[in-house]
């Protein structure tokens, strides 16, 4: 009778978890990542939006951030500069990174009303003593992934997360550089859902005319919420996963 009694005591306190996307837009494209909040609202999407260059923004966007953050997304930090880590070091110091680039960053965005608790290196670049550093400051950091040869997303695990207190993170880039087809996309969807994981995504700039390389075509943003959607995958922001 105990034993069957600790039992339910242990199963009821089980964590369970529902595999999903954890999607992230860089920079500060703030008009263009607010004209897609009612595709958003329409799918249940809780997104991190990681800006750069803060102190450079216009009232009227901060006040777009505010009403993002309201619906229930995470804003969170890119650096004050978009500097790439590792060269920025190498030229000037540890100590002056942090200055400028990463507690610059942190005290714009808390004059603003914003608490960070989120980190993306800028070009993904990033070393071991970086997120040593930056996981003083952040709950989580997140990199960039190099597909290189292997197109088959569901072959790189880094891009997948299984629900075991990592807080250093790597994501795929979503947008045209990446040359992604829908069937690629669909597959790694489909190895979440299998797996109980989260597939970790980011994009730069919502645009279906653009052919630049760092914008997405909003139709494929479309095509993704509708598959994740039909599988009943819950999108996270990182500020969940690093809790």
């Amino acid at each position: 009778m105990f034993s069957a009694v600790f039992i339910v005591l242990i199963s009821c306190h089980k964590e369970i978890h529902q595999p999903g996307i954890c999607l992230s837009f860089d920079d500060r494209s703030v008009n263009e990542w607010f004209s897609l909040r009612e595709l958003f609202l329409k799918y249940d999407v809780k997104a991190t939006f990681f800006v750069s260059e803060f102190d450079s923004l216009s009232v009227e966007e901060i006040e777009k951030l505010h009403l993002l953050e309201k619906d229930g997304h995470e804003i969170a930090s890119h650096g004050a500069r978009h500097v790439d880590a590792e060269k920025f070091i190498k030229k000037y110091s540890y100590k002056e990174y942090l200055k400028t680039e990463i507690d610059a960053s942190i005290i714009s965005m808390q004059k603003s009303g914003f608490n960070p608790v989120s980190f993306a290196y800028p070009y993904g670049s990033k070393y071991w003593f970086t997120d040593y550093m930056l996981l003083k400051k952040f709950k989580c950091t997140r990199g960039v992934a190099d597909l290189r040869a292997e197109k088959d997303l569901t072959q790189h695990n880094e891009l997948f997360y299984s629900f075991n207190g990592d807080n250093e993170f790597t994501a795929l880039d979503i947008d045209r550089v990446s040359n992604l087809s829908k069937e690629m996309m669909i597959a790694a969807l489909d190895r979440a859902q299998q797996e109980n994981e989260v597939l970790l995504l980011f994009a730069h700039v919502p645009s279906s005319t653009s052919q630049n390389d760092y914008s997405f075509d909003v139709d494929f943003l479309k095509s993704l919420f509708k598959e994740s959607s039909n599988r009943n995958l819950k999108f996270y922001r990182y500020s969940d996963l690093c809790k």
